[in-house]
């Protein structure tokens, strides 16, 4: 078992690394189409994830935003497998003309951390246009726990370590990485028990066979609702405007700096021209940005993005390294 980090190691985990330049490593493929005629077709927006989920339901509302701004038709195609990779290897191959793009998650920031011989690079193989949405984890207990807050659990967890159950949605995925922060920052260990997926884990925790977890905010809230699961904390930044009553992990256990969550944005094909990509761009973020969107995602427990072009590529690039280095702490090991 892997000893748990310590306090003195938050700067590796917390820090954004460098960043490199959004263009950097882009293919030089010319594309089939000047930038001005952009677009005098359909464009299609590739998902790695069935449709329903939150990556599908974000990458549609922002392609039908898209579409009434470029008076063309932009179409989700869904192509999941391969925890998304079987997308996201498609869309970094596409011509680099504008018609293929493609939406990223924080998965897929993930990737190259925890998959061996991965064929596509989040940073070098993409062209940056606009972060869509991001949604922290909430921490959960199941009721019959003696815990209400984060900090109480933490407390539980140190007088018994190794004994407090803590479900994941898999070995390597958001939620279990967020784990292995929380551990590193508060020097406390916990018993993982991974699942294959939200809905397992789910299944179990409320029935009381696991204790605790961190769950994703949109299949979470309807359990909290219900009293079926005590919330303790969330993940991000901010208390979210679906759970206000929730604190965040960091000011609840008082761990400064504490954030971990899932994000969603969209990306073209590197070497995509300058042209098109700010066109895009200036399609996409008026839909991010619009009380419409804030108001159907916040109540999923998702926040619209602020980010798009460049400052999108530096975050993709300083989340690959910081998921990195939380990987190689945690000693996960590449499958």
């Amino acid at each position: 078992m892997h000893q748990p980090y310590r306090v003195s190691r938050r700067s590796a985990l917390f820090g954004v690394a460098g960043a490199l330049g959004a263009t950097g490593g882009r293919a030089v493929a010319q594309p089939a189409a000047s930038a001005g005629d952009w677009p005098n077709r359909s464009v299609r927006v590739l998902v790695g994830y069935p449709a329903g989920g939150a990556n599908d339901l974000v990458a549609r509302a922002v392609a039908q935003g898209m579409s009434e701004a470029l008076g063309q038709s932009v179409v989700v195609e869904n192509r999941s497998g391969a925890a998304g990779s079987i997308a996201a290897e498609a869309a970094a191959r596409a011509t680099p003309d504008g018609y293929t793009l493609f939406a990223m998650a924080s998965a897929h920031a993930l990737a190259p951390a925890i998959r061996r011989n991965l064929t596509y690079d989040p940073v070098r193989d993409f062209a940056p246009i606009a972060l869509a949405a991001s949604a922290p984890y909430f921490l959960v207990v199941h009721p019959s726990m003696p815990v209400t807050d984060a900090k109480a659990l933490i407390a539980l967890a140190r007088r018994q370590p190794g004994t407090v159950t803590f479900a994941s949605s898999g070995v390597g995925a958001g939620p279990h990485l967020t784990m292995e922060l929380l551990q590193a920052v508060a020097d406390v260990q916990f018993n993982h028990v991974p699942y294959r997926g939200d809905a397992d884990m789910l299944v179990d925790l409320i029935a009381g066979r696991v204790q605790a977890a961190f769950s994703s905010a949109g299949p979470t809230l309807p359990h909290l609702r219900e009293g079926r699961l005590r919330a303790l904390g969330v993940s991000g930044e901010r208390r979210l405007t679906a759970a206000p009553d929730v604190p965040t992990v960091a000011e609840a256990a008082d761990l400064p700096g504490f954030a971990m969550g899932a994000w969603w944005g969209i990306v073209a094909p590197a070497g995509t021209p300058e042209a098109v990509l700010k066109r895009a761009e200036a399609a996409a973020v008026p839909t991010i940005r619009s009380a419409a969107f804030r108001e159907r995602f916040e109540q999923m427990g998702f926040e619209p993005g602020t980010l798009s072009g460049a400052e999108f590529g530096r975050f993709i690039t300083s989340e690959r390294d910081r998921l990195a280095e939380i990987v190689r702490r945690a000693g996960i090991e590449p499958q």
